[in-house]
């Protein structure tokens, strides 16, 4: 089953247990990913001569949460760039529930309430089933510890998203993270994308690796699974 890219996020930051983030969670990883996500469906595009966002005509749905951050994009008054998008979409009104209610429908989440200090209650949502993040979690081990062959962008991108974000060592072995290093910076960068025939989507793979790269420069809070 083919995850979207905030939903592996989400899968990556949450803890199975508790069903929440430990600590918080970065919120311009879900702006980056549903930024890539669109750029891959070809809602929008890429400026040639800048990073501004444009969105394009859509019709269908693409999901919960993509079809809101599709929709805030399209009422723009004009073109904005990825570092303004990526924080806009990421403070978006019940971004982590949206998604998590999609995981929810897929069987991978549970939704719960938990007592806070006996005052009042808040919504997490602990692991359901783990056949969907270990699943993920065996092809990002594979592609980035195998040290050849080519990635399949949506891979790529969760990868580079990840890696961003500093989720990689929270999902997998340090030791290997570090002697891997290389390989997955040149993941990250696209270097190691599959060729595709069409020019249009090497050229959304390209935008949408240079959206999932862009987190570095918005302001950021660390997230922890």
């Amino acid at each position: 089953m083919e995850l979207s890219l905030p939903q592996a996020m989400l899968l990556l930051s949450l803890n199975d247990k508790t069903g929440k983030t430990e600590d918080g969670y970065y919120q311009p990883a879900f702006g980056g990913a549903a930024l890539a996500d669109l750029l891959l469906h070809g809602t929008i595009e890429l400026e040639a001569d800048s990073s501004a966002v444009v969105p394009l005509r859509h019709t269908g749905s693409l999901g919960a949460f993509l079809d809101m951050c599709d929709k805030e994009l399209g009422t723009a008054p004009g073109p904005k760039e990825i570092s303004y998008w990526i924080s806009s979409l990421g403070n978006q009104k019940d971004l982590i529930a949206t998604i998590a209610d999609e995981l929810c429908h897929l069987g991978a989440l549970t939704r719960e309430k938990t007592s806070v200090f006996g005052l009042f209650t808040r919504t997490v949502w602990p692991e359901a089933s783990p056949a969907l993040e270990a699943g993920l979690k065996a092809e990002m081990a594979n592609a980035m510890f195998q040290e050849i062959g080519a990635v399949e962008e949506r891979l790529c991108l969760t990868i580079a998203l990840a890696n961003a974000v500093d989720l990689l060592q929270y999902n997998f072995d340090p030791d290997l993270l570090t002697t891997h290093a290389d390989r997955i910076a040149a993941i990250s960068k696209g270097e190691c994308v599959e060729a595709k025939p069409s020019e249009a989507v090497l050229k959304a793979v390209k935008d949408a690796i240079r959206a999932a790269n862009a987190i570095s420069d918005v302001p950021i809070a660390t997230i922890i699974s």
